[in-house]
């Protein structure tokens, strides 16, 4: 019977935590997913993860404008590339990154990415797998400081 318990609080316990994820990974919505597009853009591609806009407007005015619209959304972070402005929501948002290209020119290409869950479980991959790396090194320094003790007293 405590094994029958222990078994329905388990899966109850992942059916809650997982439901959310699914729900909001596999959801079957369309391109930008609520992300904020710049009016007078051109479609030129979209899938079920990606979308791409292209503008003929220059890179700066189009940063500008998403800086504007994102600014009160403080899960928002800007990572200054080579090739492209990189906007990534660290948030519950639907969309996951907005990417601004720098071409040269007056032509400025906008990727907006959604959140997958080929993402999703890689980051929590490599997050498992280095939590249990350092349980491992913690767990051998206290086997070495046990048996230091042992001998000294």
């Amino acid at each position: 019977m405590k094994k029958l318990t222990y078994a329905i609080f388990v899966t109850l316990m992942l059916g809650i935590a997982f439901s959310p994820v699914t729900v909001h990974a596999w959801a079957n919505g369309t391109a930008p997913w609520g992300a904020p597009v710049m009016a007078g853009g051109t479609p030129v591609k979209s899938d079920t993860t990606t979308s791409f806009i292209e503008y003929n407007v220059p890179f700066a005015e189009v940063l500008a404008w998403y800086k504007d619209q994102l600014k009160s959304n403080p899960d928002v972070k800007y990572r200054d590339w080579s090739d492209q402005m990189y906007i990534e929501d660290q948030g519950g948002l639907n969309w996951h990154s907005i990417g601004i290209s720098k071409n040269d020119g007056a032509k400025t290409t906008v990727k907006i990415t959604r959140d997958n869950m080929t993402w999703i479980m890689s980051n929590l991959l490599i997050r498992f797998a280095g939590v249990f790396f350092v349980l491992c090194i913690l767990w051998i320094f206290l086997n070495i400081n046990s048996a230091v003790m042992k001998k000294l007293f």
